[in-house]
């Protein structure tokens, strides 16, 4: 090779070099390109998908969630979804809204044709997180200002680590990934031009050390959360709580649950809005409740009565 050849490689081989390492990027760089990111945005607005394949007890069931996400600073929102059960044409799809204009939080549930006030931001997304597929956190957790001093989607992952560039559409994204106190595995896809959120997914399987432990709650936390629900704090309600909690403990330790959650984010956009865009537009014939969680303490007691009749 002659010396102006080796110069030639040489010099090819130090761009080459230089542009690979220009690439490389620490998940705690990501992780704050993220958060300046979404901090510095007035307003937000995407529309989007999940779907769950979830497999227990030699089941598998499909859900399918379409969901809207609107949003401005500090403490504007509206998040629609619908959810359909694909491997079961027969049910119908249940639809919900959770959305404030800056003055009161609202929560709305096709399935008991009802809506209520709730308490706060934090009680309303809180709430509305598990019933939406997660559609009420993902990104609202990194947008509004509310959830500051709470855990991040990011500080849940454990070891994170950054893996091959993907892209999602049209995007070229970082991929993020790691295990978690709730999941296997969780893995973000984030444009490398945005820094948005543009892919999420979660294995539904636990994580080797078992997976989340619900504490124990004293009489305090008990009657702040009926409260947080609308709920009247009585001996009852309380009792009735507990055994919630209790039902909730031992799913989660005899439930062997597979499968995947995948969310994607399309759509986005950064629209000019005023408060008149955060009214929900509630279906005829929905009242309001009190609480909308009534309900299920109900159910549960009638249940409770039920099993003490058998013995």
């Amino acid at each position: 090779m002659t010396g102006t050849r080796l110069i030639g490689f040489a010099f090819g081989l130090l761009i080459l070099s230089t542009t690979a390492l220009g690439q490389n990027i620490s998940p705690d760089e990501i992780e704050k390109k993220v958060a300046d990111s979404y901090q510095a945005l007035d307003t937000y607005k995407a529309e989007g998908t999940i779907t769950s394949d979830i497999g227990s007890g030699g089941t598998q069931h499909k859900l399918e969630t379409s969901f809207t996400v609107l949003m401005k600073k500090p403490n504007l929102y509206r998040i629609t979804w619908t959810q359909a059960h694909k491997s079961t044409p027969g049910l119908e799809a249940q639809s919900g809204a959770v959305w404030s204009d800056g003055t009161q939080p609202y929560m709305y549930m096709s399935a008991m044709h009802a809506y209520s006030k709730m308490s706060s931001d934090d009680m309303a997304l809180g709430a509305a997180t598990g019933i939406s597929g997660g559609a009420a956190f993902t990104v609202p957790s990194l947008f509004l200002p509310g959830f500051m001093g709470q855990p991040r989607p990011f500080s849940l992952l454990r070891e994170p680590r950054v893996e091959t560039a993907e892209k999602v559409g049209d995007e070229e994204c970082h991929v993020l990934t790691g295990s978690s106190s709730i999941s296997k595995k969780e893995t973000y896809w984030i444009s490398k031009s945005s820094h948005l959120i543009r892919k999420y997914a979660r294995s539904l399987e636990a994580p080797e050390d078992g997976g989340p432990v619900i504490p124990e709650l004293t009489d305090e936390m008990l009657e702040q959360t009926l409260t947080a629900m609308g709920q009247t704090v009585t001996p009852e309600a309380k009792e009735n709580m507990k055994q919630i909690l209790e039902n909730l403990k031992t799913t989660l330790k005899t439930t062997k649950l597979q499968g995947t959650s995948t969310e994607l984010h399309a759509k986005v956009s950064f629209p000019k809005l005023s408060k008149s865009d955060f009214k929900f537009a509630l279906p005829e014939g929905t009242v309001l409740e009190d609480s909308l969680f009534g309900g299920m303490l109900k159910a549960n007691k009638t249940a409770s009565d039920r099993a003490k009749g058998a013995l």
